[in-house]
């Protein structure tokens, strides 16, 4: 429940302070005198995005506090979640700073604005004078039939089991297509392996060839000059391993006459074991060479086939061997691709059942749900003026898309928030039949349909404080006393707050403000003030008799007070 809200340096206001208590609080006062600023100034605390706009001309910042008693458990738990103290009473104060910094505090300690999103929607709820108009648009009557028949926990979990049916079809669907294009590949994945491997490729298979080609191509002359070479050093009239043994004993002797010579002896003694050993590795060579032109041939073949798949593939022989392991995993995994999809087409049509079952079930119940609305709204507006009223909730099955198969059974279409598009139907009028409320209802019906709405489905639930801003637009005279009462049997059970212009309504309130606007020294001032029990009775015959009070319009507001006896003075 708001106990005080306090505001400093916004727009027009100054400083205000109000004290609201349980049961019906209502705030009044002319048109143009603050009331918005009032409500966006609490907005402000509930999350509503802050701007330098709202800080009153001269200051540096704009200050919002509330405390807050009785909290609900969802509450306790979202600030638990976010870190936050959680005791019996909360105090939010939020900071708005020309400078652009925001400053919210939750307790006492800083916290994002999150925090306050988060639990906002679980202090307060406002309902505004544009919300009326949302019965307009047929989306909005599945949300409040289904906060009506308490479903919303049940259409949350289809939600979930829809985000997992899709899911499951969009994980099926992508591994069809990629065993698709797979299966359209696997013939030329074959086709490369089996050319590669056949190939039988070896990194340095082609430089080794390259060698040997040259060898084999110049064997004749490779032959000849070896041959020529044994006969040079070894063979011939005048070889050198002849002219060298003749010599060496000659030296050998010289030697002996002049040591000098034993050097020379020496090396040539060592040249001539030499000479003897490249000969015998010459004559070596020459008798293994060959010439076999089907040999060069046959090297010429290797290498055409070896840079053919080069420039086929555009890689050294090292990426095509690289390459054709990398096909060999896709066409193992082409394999396994198969025994996948059979294991996603299980999860998939587990999936579809699971959440085609859940809205079924869901469908069931909120036809269950339409039928005690139509009987509770019926019930519901004859208290509000609309006494010959029929209202229905008609269910219309959502077209078929032949695009997404898996979607439709038996031509109805699931969606995330099930099978169903309820849409009410209304006729104020006995005899006439009913038509889509969105296109028949007036400003005035609509306000009190949806405050009937609003009644039913809300105090279903545990926000404890509501706020209705101006939901008396469009009616007046006793319609506004049934509505005032109904305001007051839903503040029996929740804190109710409205903005009014209609003194049947505020006549019923157990506490009374005022919103009054002021000049002083040249400067716009908005104040706020609760009121006791003889200014209740200004107020309600200023609100009755416009902007001259008249003694009769007094005794009209006093008699409306103590006819409606307020629950607590001042």
């Amino acid at each position: 429940m708001l106990q005080q809200l306090r505001i400093n340096n916004v727009a027009v206001i100054d400083h205000v302070e109000l004290e609201l208590g349980p049961g019906l609080n209502v705030i009044t006062g002319e048109t143009g005198a603050g009331k918005t600023i009032v409500l966006a100034s609490l907005g402000l605390l509930l999350g509503a995005r802050g701007s330098s706009d709202l800080i009153r001309e001269g200051a540096d910042e704009a200050t919002v506090e509330a405390l807050f008693s009785d909290l609900p458990p969802a509450t306790r738990d979202a600030l638990e979640a976010a870190g936050c103290e959680a005791e019996d009473e909360l105090v939010l104060k939020r900071v708005v700073s020309r400078a652009g910094r925001n400053r919210i505090h939750v307790n006492g300690s800083l916290s994002p604005l999150s925090v306050l999103s988060g639990i906002g929607g679980g202090l307060i709820h406002i309902y505004g004078q544009h919300e009326q108009h949302t019965l307009r648009r047929t989306e909005t009557h599945l949300a409040l039939l289904d906060a009506h028949g308490g479903l919303e926990a049940r259409s949350s979990k289809l939600k979930e089991a829809f985000r997992a049916f899709a899911a499951a079809w969009k994980r099926l669907c992508e591994l069809k297509e990629t065993l698709a294009d797979k299966t359209r590949e696997e013939a030329f994945l074959r086709a490369q392996v089996e050319e590669i491997e056949a190939a039988g490729l070896d990194p340095g298979e082609g430089e080794s060839l390259q060698n040997r080609r040259r060898i084999v191509a110049h064997s004749e002359k490779l032959y000849q000059t070896c041959r020529e070479g044994e006969t040079i050093l070894y063979d011939g009239d005048h070889a050198v391993a002849g002219v060298l043994g003749r010599l060496i004993p000659r030296l050998r002797d010289m030697a002996e006459i002049d040591e000098a010579l034993a050097e020379a002896v020496t090396l040539l003694e060592g040249s001539a074991a030499q000479l003897d050993e490249a000969t015998t590795l010459i004559r070596q060579y020459a008798d293994k060479l060959s010439f076999d032109p089907r040999e060069l041939e046959r090297i010429e073949d290797r290498l055409a086939e070896i840079n053919r798949l080069t420039r086929k593939y555009r890689a050294p022989v090292e990426e095509i061997m690289a390459l054709a392991e990398r096909s060999k995993d896709e066409l193992a995994a082409l394999e396994t691709g198969e025994e996948q999809l059979a294991v996603l087409t299980r999860e998939f049509e587990a999936a579809r059942d699971t959440a085609w079952k859940m809205a079924e079930e869901l469908s069931r119940a909120r036809q269950r749900a339409a039928g005690s609305l139509k009987s509770r709204m019926e019930r519901e507006v004859t208290h509000l003026g609309l006494s010959q009223t029929t209202f229905e909730v008609r269910f219309h099955r959502r077209g078929a898309d032949r695009d997404d198969p898996p979607f439709v059974v038996g031509g109805a279409r699931l969606g995330g928030d099930g099978i169903d598009d309820p849409e009410f139907y209304f006729s104020p009028n006995p005899g006439e039949a009913v038509r889509p409320l969105a296109k028949v209802a007036s400003g005035g019906e609509l306000s009190r349909l949806m405050l009937a709405l609003k009644s039913l489905v809300l105090t279903q639930g545990e926000i404890p404080t509501l706020l209705f801003d101006e939901v008396d637009a469009g009616i007046g005279g006793r319609v506004a006393e049934m509505v005032g009462r109904k305001l007051a049997g839903v503040a029996a059970t929740h804190q109710v707050i409205c903005v009014t212009h209609l003194a049947p309504i505020a006549a019923l309130a157990e506490f009374h403000h005022v919103v009054e606007k002021q000049v002083s020294d040249g400067r716009t001032f908005t104040t706020v003030r609760r009121l006791d029990e003889a200014e209740r009775v200004r107020e309600l015959a200023r609100m009755l008799g416009g902007a001259e009070i008249t003694a009769q319009a007094e005794r009209h507001a006093a008699e409306m007070l103590k006819a409606h006896g307020s629950g607590r003075p001042g």
